[in-house]
């Protein structure tokens, strides 16, 4: 459930951030993806998703 929510989390604020470039936005969003890649029931394809998202934010 936790994944699920962050997941959720993660994507509600990408999308805010890519219609309103709100720096708070993609704040919020970097910090969903990367809790979600360290978390310990993450698979590895759900934590290199987060690292490219991230990635895509940083850039």
């Amino acid at each position: 459930m936790q994944t699920q929510n962050l997941l959720m989390a993660a994507l509600t604020h990408l999308i805010q951030f890519q219609t309103t470039h709100c720096a708070i936005a993609r704040e919020r969003a970097l910090m969903m993806f990367e809790a979600l890649a360290e978390l310990k029931e993450s698979s590895p394809e759900l934590q290199t998703l987060c690292c490219k998202a991230s990635d895509l934010l940083i850039a």
